[in-house]
């Protein structure tokens, strides 16, 4: 990895001291995916993981802080940490019987992963940190899908060999899981499940199960008593397809379902995603439906903070503010996995997973494998960069709003392209290669914070790029051509 330093060049801003800030350029960026507000900053492909095809995914966040990201395929679970989201590393990958569909879930520091076709698999990830992960059990639970409610301690199967429904494992003893119970109020199956303890309000206490059930329709369930699962209501809507999968809101008041076939079957020309008010158990009630506009299949959906992610097969992520509008939330954001087309069918994005820390997002691609993202520009969590016209020979003012009060911001630019930087004592990623250092002054009160300079004469025509930095984050990237 090559280690520059950033300079000032030429007379562009001109009045701006060196730098002794160091950055590490790693990669170009990915220009053939269509992306808006969304950065790639990595990617495995099949080629690289080892597999002709991708499925499921999900994360682990050691003790230590380090962040993993668990990629499901047609024949083994692979452990690969994305600490570095520039740079991911494959830590480990578990073979198993092959099966074009997979899921996994974790629970402490172990990972269940299970198939339509292989038997339960329970890793032990205690030692990842020093690059070890080991198969520690098997079981004979296969599934299509299974479910974990942490704040309970149990597991959950979804149209498993045991029950076309949905089944509890009790996981006191990690290794060994046992059915506390089962049930299928459907009588066809249950497709997925989010399973959640509620603590406050009339349902303080029970542990229900949202369950998407299929040509069956929309299921909840209250699980709290395994041996006696008390169906609470059971919803279908018009354009009922497959009800596949969903997710709860942070209020508890919506739940975001998508319906995998009603695209597919021609029943609403683009991606629904349906908003259920679930406020009461027992009467939920479809309060909406919104669209991403483009016609591609709906896939996994899960919520963040107030942010609504979607892997929608051929049109790739899609990211809504559901703290803005929650039964019309406005589309934030996208990447697409999948640059052929937009049309309906399953190939593409199969999952995301949106739950580290870091800010990181992971994308499980059915034939491109996993994509690491930046979607901070999308949660509008970067500075603003507003830069004034670029004229040959003229001065040019640099202005970012949103930093912190006090906190000293570097502004940079670059003639040569996109790509990854890392600036290591700032502990951000800045989006240009090649990094030039334009100036650095301290934000003020509001955190606003300019600078101003003179373009060099010579450079009509030049493409520049220019990103402002501050310690833990960067600014929305400007890219301009001198008049």
């Amino acid at each position: 990895m090559m280690i520059r330093t950033l300079r000032s060049h030429g007379r562009f801003l001109a009045a701006a001291a060196v730098s002794a800030l160091t950055v590490a350029t790693a990669c170009t960026a990915h220009a053939q995916f269509n992306a808006n507000k969304v950065k790639l900053y990595s990617q495995l492909d099949l080629g690289q993981l080892g597999v002709s095809s991708g499925n499921d995914c999900w994360g682990y966040t050691s003790p230590s802080g380090r962040e993993y990201a668990i990629m499901g395929t047609a024949t083994k679970t692979i452990f690969i940490e994305i600490t570095d989201p520039v740079n991911p590393v494959i830590i480990h990958s578990q073979t198993h019987a092959n099966s074009f569909t997979a899921d996994m879930k974790v629970y402490q520091h172990y990972c269940y992963t299970i198939g339509d076709r292989y038997s339960m698999q329970i890793l032990d990830m205690s030692n990842i940190d020093n690059g070890v992960v080991t198969l520690a059990a098997t079981k004979s639970f296969s599934t299509h899908n299974i479910a974990l409610n942490e704040d309970s301690g149990f597991a959950y199967l979804c149209a498993s060999n045991i029950n076309s429904g949905i089944t509890a494992l009790d996981l006191s003893d990690p290794l060994n899981p046992t059915v506390a119970g089962s049930t299928n109020p459907t009588g066809n199956h249950v497709h997925d499940a989010q399973i959640i303890t509620y603590t406050t309000g009339q349902y303080a206490g029970r542990e229900i199960a949202f369950c998407p059930s299929g040509q069956s329709g929309f299921d909840i369930i209250d699980m709290t008593d395994k041996s006696n699962m008390v169906r609470l209501s059971h919803t279908v809507y018009t354009g009922l397809n497959y009800s596949h999968q969903c997710w709860i809101d942070d209020n508890h008041q919506y739940v975001y379902l998508n319906d995998e076939l009603d695209e597919l079957n021609g029943d609403t020309p683009t991606t629904r995603t349906l908003v259920f008010d679930v406020s009461d158990l027992s009467n939920p009630f479809l309060a909406s439906t919104f669209t991403s506009g483009t016609p591609s299949t709906d896939h996994n959906l899960y919520i963040r903070n107030g942010f609504l992610y979607e892997a929608n097969y051929k049109s790739g992520l899609r990211l809504f503010d559901i703290s803005k509008n929650p039964t019309d939330p406005p589309q934030v954001g996208w990447f697409d996995t999948y640059p052929a087309n937009d049309n309906t069918g399953f190939s593409g994005a199969w999952s995301v997973y949106p739950f580290y820390d870091s800010g990181t997002i992971i994308v499980s691609d059915i034939d491109r494998g996993l994509f690491v993202l930046d979607v901070s520009e999308a949660r509008g969590e970067r500075m603003d960069l507003v830069v004034s016209p670029l004229v040959a020979g003229q001065n040019v003012t640099l202005d970012v709003d949103g930093a912190i009060p006090g906190q000293r911001v570097y502004f940079t630019y670059s003639l040569t392209g996109e790509g990854w930087t890392s600036v290591n004592v700032l502990g951000v990623y800045l989006e240009i290669l090649n990094p030039i250092l334009a100036g650095k002054r301290k934000a003020d009160g509001s955190g606003h914070v300019a600078i101003g300079g003179k373009v060099p004469g010579n450079w009509q025509g030049k493409t520049i790029w220019i990103q402002a930095a501050e310690s833990g984050n960067t600014s929305i990237l400007v890219e301009d051509v001198v008049q």
